[in-house]
């Protein structure tokens, strides 16, 4: 455990002694505070629904800024090779990175609890689909930054694991649509399955599904286990 925290302190000062993490959560919260009084406001309906929806979306765009340099920045440093020279398991390497993105994630999902205050002031919003909402939304960055940290470990050029991670979950969020365009009953609902989209829908509007509570911890774990075989087969 202490190689995990180890890893998990060094993260979390690179992450904030550079200009990243304020950059990540400045424009989080600025996008996530604009789309809300937007959709507050042409909607005339207190929800956070659609600002949901839009989290999600924003969301796609910065995981990528978020994870590409994980793996790919100790591989352009050269510090892969004393990284992985370390008295410390592959797994507690690859978890304290991974802990300390999601760290960054809960930090900007609490940023945008401000937006709660003038609902709760004005309206009387459904605590539940609120609730619901941020699980999903939690869950959704979870299985992301996973699958981007897997990226990361596949390639030296930061910028090559970004543009490879952001098409790879707009893929995940749209796959859903090709549902329409199947006549086999089983591609339907694989396809329906394996959606982003379709999952945080449900949670969005309070409908907290184990399904879609273990598909997001699924992906999130199949990529970390990817990701530790693929540093092990380095080392």
């Amino acid at each position: 455990m202490n190689g995990l925290l180890a890893i998990y302190g060094k993260e979390m000062a690179t992450y904030f002694r550079s200009p990243i993490a304020y950059f990540l959560i400045s424009s989080f919260l600025l996008g996530t505070g604009y789309f809300f009084i937007y959709n507050v406001f042409s909607s005339g309906t207190a929800t956070m629904d659609l600002t949901f929806r839009d989290m999600a979306f924003l969301l796609m765009i910065l995981v990528p800024v978020l994870t590409m340099r994980i793996f790919s920045g100790e591989y352009s440093g050269r510090t892969m090779e004393l990284l992985i020279a370390l008295p410390i398991n592959t797994w507690q390497i690859v978890l304290g990175k991974y802990l300390a993105a999601v760290t960054i994630l809960v930090i900007m999902t609490v940023a945008t609890f401000v937006n709660l205050i003038p609902m709760f002031l004005y309206g009387n919003p459904h605590l539940v689909n609120i609730i619901c909402g941020y699980i999903g939304f939690i869950l959704l960055g979870m299985a992301s930054i996973s699958i981007g940290l897997f990226f990361s470990a596949l390639t030296q050029n930061q910028i090559v694991a970004a543009l490879i991670t952001l098409p790879t979950l707009l893929g995940f969020w749209w796959v859903g649509h090709l549902q329409n365009m199947q006549s086999n009953s089983f591609m339907q609902d694989f396809l329906g399955y394996i959606a982003f989209s379709l999952h945080y829908s449900e949670l969005i509007r309070g409908l907290l599904r184990s399904e879609a509570v273990i598909y997001y911890l699924l992906v999130a774990a199949t990529s970390i286990i990817l990701t530790i075989s693929y540093i092990k087969w380095r080392r």
